[in-house]
């Protein structure tokens, strides 16, 4: 079963890349430009075809894909006859969407996903039934809480008063709760050790009211994420499947598009102080964190995991997130990357702008033979750290629980 997770977040990836080459090839298109070739993989071809101008096919190396624009930089050699047709002559607007336009496949990617998964497989939320029942609790302070074991602890106030698993709380002291967040904040705001009612719907289909003394707590987290005083009765709600409508869906899809990019720059910004630590437990097998950064082994892994946990709708949000990143990424302001194209085309059509107002003579395109160094430098550490992460997944996986 893991196995079937991984193979299907590596195809599920491969396809991303392709459409992510096929965003670039349809906008240079539009835009009036000549595409040449369209290859899904790299090294040798093991098969092609050729339609109107430009060839597709498939080469030996599943790594990835590319596709050949005439004059995607003032490097490229251009045929003559293709002046006309290379991108580089192209509006800057024209080429602002091709270059983008890799990036942008990957968000609508990860937008379709993040809606499509709520309706299809639904999602898990927390319901006011219970869940689990902690059997004691720790009296008060700031470890109040479960307990493994008696001693030193009383029953918790749940298990006192007689509540079982599947329970359906309707009421705390009175008021009526409707959802998990209402009962969450009902049951943290009543005042720790005073008796308080609690009216629920036993298994049975019964109405019946039990007494619980909560018990206080320096470390209760509340359903916006916050930490704080608050009062426990040892109980965690039950969980049910939701499938959502379209419009639900597509708000869902907004706010973990949200969610992932901001959570992408968190990333990116923990990689630098990430190495030495992902260096040094890939060297002495020390636990890795499960916040640690992994490679494509590590996703194909972690995929296999989830697809058993959860089945494949756990795999494609995983698949969603990680076209987030690469869309994040792909759009850094440094060269190779699209944004580095990106970068230098704004750079340039701000400086031809600021000149035309001071009636200066246009200063023209970037020597690009200058960035190179840049280039260079960004991919030999990437290619540093794609080999860390490889060797990190593969002798030192993250292991999920």
């Amino acid at each position: 079963m893991g196995v079937v997770g991984a193979l299907l977040f590596v195809l599920a990836l491969l396809v991303s890349i392709v459409l992510h080459e096929a965003g670039h090839m349809w906008c240079a298109r539009w835009s009036g430009g000549k595409v040449t070739e369209f290859f899904v993989g790299f090294g040798p071809r093991l098969w092609s075809f050729t339609r109107g101008e430009t060839e597709y096919g498939v080469k030996a190396i599943p790594a990835g894909g590319y596709v050949k624009i005439v004059g995607m930089t003032d490097l490229d050699e251009i045929e003559p006859g293709d002046e006309d047709r290379a991108l580089k002559n192209k509006p800057a607007r024209k080429r602002l969407l091709t270059l983008s336009a890799g990036s942008l496949m990957h968000f609508l990617i990860a937008l379709f996903i993040f809606a499509f998964v709520p309706m299809a497989w639904g999602t898990q939320q927390s319901t006011t039934s219970v869940g689990t029942i902690a059997t004691c609790m720790v009296p008060s302070g700031t470890n109040a809480g479960a307990t493994t074991g008696c001693t030193g602890a009383e029953k918790s106030p749940a298990a006192a008063a007689g509540l079982v698993v599947g329970d359906k709380i309707t009421e705390v002291n009175g008021k009526k709760v409707t959802d998990a967040t209402s009962l969450v904040d009902a049951l943290h705001a009543l005042p720790g050790g005073e008796p308080a009612t609690i009216t629920f719907t036993d298994t049975s289909g019964k109405t019946r009211t039990a007494t619980v003394t909560p018990v206080s707590s320096n470390s209760v987290t509340e359903t916006n994420g916050s930490t704080g005083k608050g009062s426990l009765i040892g109980i965690s709600l039950g969980s049910a499947t939701v499938h959502q409508n379209p419009i639900a869906a597509v708000k869902t899809s907004g706010d973990e598009f949200w969610t992932s990019i901001k959570d992408t720059f968190t990333g990116l910004a923990s990689i630098p102080a990430s190495i030495p630590k992902l260096f040094t437990s890939t060297v002495d097998h020390t636990q890795r964190s499960t916040s640690s950064p992994v490679g494509v082994v590590g996703m194909a892994e972690v995929s296999g995991t989830l697809y058993q946990q959860g089945g494949f709708g756990s795999v494609l949000l995983l698949v969603a997130e990680v076209n987030v990143f690469i869309g994040v990424f792909n759009l850094l302001p440094i060269l190779p990357l699209d944004g580095g194209h990106i970068a230098i085309l704004l750079y340039e059509e701000a400086r031809k702008r600021i000149c035309r107002l001071l009636r200066r003579p246009d200063p023209g395109r970037v020597d690009l033979n200058k960035m190179m160094p840049v280039a260079y430098g960004f991919l030999l550490f990437f290619v540093c750290l794609t080999v860390l992460l490889v060797a990190a997944d593969v002798t030192n996986p993250i292991r999920l629980g």
